[in-house]
């Protein structure tokens, strides 16, 4: 599933879950359109405009598919 993510084209609308503050055992629900892909010295990750307005970078190794 994450790997969708990461081969899903630019300006799709993406929903998935993501630990809060990257690093809690809560998750939260991120959607948004994904803006680009990255592979960085800690793996792959995608960057999301989120429909609150913020741009924010996850890893995908931390990526829940949603329920």
């Amino acid at each position: 599933m994450m790997n969708e993510l990461y081969l899903k084209r630019n300006e799709r609308k993406v929903t998935f879950l993501y630990p809060v503050n990257g690093k809690k055992n809560v998750l939260r629900t991120v959607s948004g359109v994904k803006v680009k892909s990255f592979t960085g010295p800690n793996g792959k990750g995608i960057t999301v405009h989120e429909s609150n307005g913020l741009h924010k970078s996850f890893s995908l190794s931390k990526c829940v598919a949603s329920l």
